[in-house]
Order: structure tokens, then C-alpha cells, then sequence
């Protein structure tokens, strides 16, 4: 191995135990802050949010944590078990496309309701939001289900976990390019740019309201603007990390029949295609991306942070309660028994 080879090999395991790692617990805590908000009232209507959240802990579980398993410890895994070798690639398949695609139902349902037209602004609702998060996590279950009966360990040497038939491998990559990368893309692309451009219009045509609901319209106008610039700031972040994603498999598809490539181009390329995996987890990053650009997702936030505490407080009381009412109690009895001590002790003056 070349000394630039051992290098960038060594930067990826740099890589994979501090960033992947790091991405891991930053992400998890997110995740189930999500969980948390997304099911509170306010935020309850974003049922794609919620459902992305559950599926962004299974894709952290099932993405990462294998990688930093294997940096540590010898076997490998998911390179030397082949029930393992088959889960992971399935589970990862499945959540990492779920993720992608409940972003894109929740852009559909934000671009129903900016719609001018009342029938198409019906199909934005709680019901049809949770029909459709039903349908896209069936619909990822099924479709993936290839890389269970081809996955397998790649000999000699058990060096990889890979689909080895050469026509299943193509299918493969040319779906995750176009269902993970492209299609997903344009569709979210689209959408924000119809988005932006009815909340613009929304502007124009926004007239002074003189009756009493003025401040109840005003607030949920405000409230619908931040979980739309929410979305818009979560599909930002979700094209700039799978720009690079497609670019590698698009590569990576089209240098598939080089056999001749040296060592040092095999290490690059192991350490793009780590390096591009990890900006694919930052879809499980909207919690921080919501807190920046969100009011009414950080005001729930401390309402669940009041919550906690408040709990926290009650709770200690309890616990502090009974036991200064036995202390107490225990006082009392002392002080009577010594009284009567002391009468006792004390002699009779005639």
C-alpha cells in the first residue's frame, strides 16, 4: 500500500470514528426531540415529520452504528455474517428511502394547502397525511426486498457486502439513482419553488382585517409560514446532501466494468463513497435546522423543557415530603419523652 493510500485510509477511519459517531448522537438526541414535538398539538398535523423521525432512528441504528462496531472490534459483521450481511443492506435500504420520501409527501401536503384550488387543498389534511405515511413505508418495505435475496459477502477475503449478479447489481444502482437521488430531487426542488412562490403571492393579496379574529388569523398565518420555511430549509439540506450521494453511484455505475484501477484510486474512492454516505444522514439533522428557523418549534421546545423540569421539581418533593414529616414527627417524640424526663428528675419544693 502506497503511502498515500495508507493515508486516506487513515483519514476515513478518523472519519468514521469521530464523524460518523458524532453525526450518531447529535442525530439520535434530534430525532427523538422530534418525536417528542411532532406529537404535541401544534405540531401534530406534520404526521410526515413524525413518521420521518422514527424512520431517521432506524437509519442511524442500522447505518452507523455497524461502522464504529466494526472500527473497534474484529470480525466485522456485516462482512462476516451473512444473515447480518442481508438485514443491514435491507433495513438501511428501506429507512434511508422512507426518510427521502416522507419529505416528499410532506412537500406535496405543504404545496395541497398553499393551493388556490379548494379541491385540491382538501387532499391536505391529518387523515389523507396519514394515509399517505402508511402507504410510502408498505410501499419501501416491498420494494427493496432484491436486496435481501442478493445481498451477500463479497470473496475472498469477506472484504465487503455486496449484490454480486451483475444485472441485479445495475437494476440496483440505477434505482437508488433515480428513486433516492433524482426523482426525489426535482419533486422536492418543484415543491419549494411552488411554496415560495404562494407565500409570496399570499403577501400581495393579504388585506387588513378589522374583526376580531385578526389576531387568531394573524397567528396561524405565522404558524403555517414557519412549518412551510421549516420544509424549505429541510429540502435545502436534503439536495445539497444527496447531490454528492447521486454523483458517486452515477460514477461509481459508469467505472463498475474498470478492472485495472490502482490503490490509491480504490482508496479514494472508498473515501468519497464513506464521505458520502455520511452527508446522507443529515436528513436525521432537522431538529437543529427546525430550532434555527422555527418559533413555534422552539416554543414547544420549552414548553417540554418547563415540562420536564416542573416534573423533575414535583417529583423531588415527594421524595423530600414524607421524609421531613418523619423527621419531624421523630423531633416531636423526642421533645415529649425529654419533658417528661425531666419532671421526673426534677424533685418537689414543699
Amino acid at each position: 500500500m502506497s503511502s498515500l493510500a495508507a493515508s486516506i485510509t487513515l483519514a476515513q477511519k478518523n472519519m468514521v470514528q469521530y464523524g460518523h459517531l458524532s453525526m450518531y448522537i447529535l442525530a439520535t438526541i434530534g430525532s427523538l426531540i422530534n418525536i417528542v414535538l411532532f406529537s404535541r398539538r401544534q405540531l401534530r398535523s406534520n404526521s410526515c415529520c413524525l413518521s420521518s423521525s422514527v424512520n431517521a432512528l432506524i437509519l442511524l441504528a442500522i447505518g452507523i452504528l455497524p461502522q464504529t462496531y466494526a472500527l473497534y472490534n474484529s470480525p466485522n459483521p456485516f462482512t462476516s455474517i451473512q444473515s447480518f450481511c442481508k438485514a443491514r443492506t435491507y433495513l438501511n435500504q428501506t429507512s434511508a428511502m422512507s426518510c427521502r420520501w416522507l419529505l416528499v409527501v410532506a412537500c406535496i401536503d405543504r404545496c395541497s394547502s398553499c393551493s388556490t384550488n379548494a379541491f385540491i387543498r382538501r387532499f391536505s389534511s391529518v387523515i389523507m397525511a396519514r394515509r399517505m405515511v402508511i402507504i410510502i413505508i408498505i410501499f419501501w418495505f416491498l420494494l427493496p426486498i432484491h436486496t435481501i435475496i442478493y445481498s451477500t459477502i463479497t470473496p475472498p477475503g469477506s472484504i465487503a457486502c455486496s449484490i454480486l449478479d451483475t444485472d441485479v447489481a445495475l437494476y440496483h444502482r440505477f434505482y437508488t439513482i433515480i428513486m433516492g437521488g433524482a426523482l426525489p430531487t426535482i419533486i422536492t426542488l418543484l415543491c419549494s419553488l411552488f411554496i415560495w412562490k404562494s407565500v409570496k403571492e399570499r403577501r400581495k393579496r393579504r388585506l387588513p382585517l378589522s374583526n376580531n379574529n385578526n389576531d387568531v388569523n394573524k397567528r396561524k398565518k405565522a404558524q403555517d409560514q414557519q412549518v412551510l420555511f421549516m420544509l424549505i430549509v429541510q429540502i435545502g439540506i436534503f439536495i445539497i446532501s444527496t447531490i454528492p450521494f447521486m454523483s458517486f453511484n452515477i460514477y461509481d455505475t459508469m467505472t463498475r466494468t474498470v478492472t485495472n484501477k490502482s490503490t490509491d484510486r480504490k482508496a479514494i474512492e472508498t473515501f468519497f463513497k464513506s464521505f458520502t454516505e455520511l452527508l446522507v444522514y443529515l436528513i436525521a439533522m432537522s431538529f437543529y435546522s427546525n430550532t434555527l428557523v422555527s418559533r413555534t418549534f422552539r416554543k414547544e421546545l420549552v414548553l417540554v423543557m418547563k415540562s420536564i423540569i416542573y416534573c423533575g421539581r414535583q417529583q423531588q418533593h415527594r421524595q423530600i415530603g414524607p421524609s421531613i414529616a418523619t423527621l419531624t414527627g421523630k423531633h416531636t417524640v423526642d421533645r415529649m419523652t425529654a419533658m417528661r424526663t425531666t419532671r421526673m428528675i426534677i424533685p418537689e419544693v414543699n
